[in-house]
């Protein structure tokens, strides 16, 4: 009895591990149907932690949603992880600007920004 008693704690256990893993997947923010990795990051924190550089990584899913990715990416950075309290971003290539060519290494699309303070 005991033994089961193990075997079915183990399978709950097991179970609620997975459900757990799944739901994160779903929560993802999609943009124009994708979920994409964007990391925003300081240029150099040293000098500034103003100027930013975002990578979002496998834009050719689709560029308009690796655009809108980048610029939430780099709202969210100067919000709170740079702690400039803003969401005025002086973009070197526009997210929001469909003419403007997106830069490109390899399938990684490059943005730079500055946090308007």
């Amino acid at each position: 009895m005991n033994r089961k008693l193990k075997s079915a704690g183990v399978l709950l256990l097991s179970a609620a591990v997975l459900a757990g893993c799944g739901s994160s997947f779903s929560d993802r923010t999609l943009y124009d149907g994708v979920a994409f990795k964007a990391k925003a990051k300081p240029v150099d924190k040293k000098v500034t932690r103003a100027d930013f550089r975002v990578e979002v990584s496998k834009a050719s899913q689709s560029f308009k949603g690796a655009r809108m990715a980048a610029h939430h990416a780099g709202v969210t950075y100067c919000l709170s992880e740079a702690g400039y309290g803003t969401s005025d971003i002086i973009w070197d290539v526009d997210p929001y600007d469909p003419e403007a060519e997106l830069r490109l290494d390899g399938d990684t699309a490059i943005f730079h920004g500055t946090c308007d303070t």
